[in-house]
């Protein structure tokens, strides 16, 4: 890895990850649920401190965040995109933030 962009990775669906590249980080296309996994473990394997997925996918590895959910490092966070309709990215992404400040979940940030 030679510059800090490498230390965040994208996964998910290709027309919408492949925006990410623009921002020098590293874009893997997996969608299904095994290789998404697969593709978890390998970066943090790799090194990667932040693996951000679009909520798809992330809905897709639910059980899979929630394990993960206490480890320090990578930071795995869904990120809304627009072809899940149940907004999982977005409802994630807020009880990530209550969590990381200290709010009971269910109240408005």
């Amino acid at each position: 890895m030679n510059n800090s962009n490498n230390l965040i990775a994208v996964i998910g669906e290709a027309t919408i990850a492949k925006v990410f590249t623009a921002l020098g980080f590293t874009v893997f296309y997996d969608t299904e649920r095994d290789a998404i996994i697969a593709r978890c473990d390998q970066v943090t394997a790799d090194g990667y401190r932040i693996i951000l997925i679009l909520e798809h996918e992330a809905a897709l590895i639910a059980d899979y965040l929630d394990a993960h959910a206490s480890d320090i490092y990578p930071i795995i966070m869904p990120i809304p995109d627009t072809l899940a309709g149940d907004h999982y990215g977005m409802n994630r992404l807020q009880a990530n933030l209550a969590k990381a400040i200290g709010r009971q979940e269910g109240g408005n940030l």
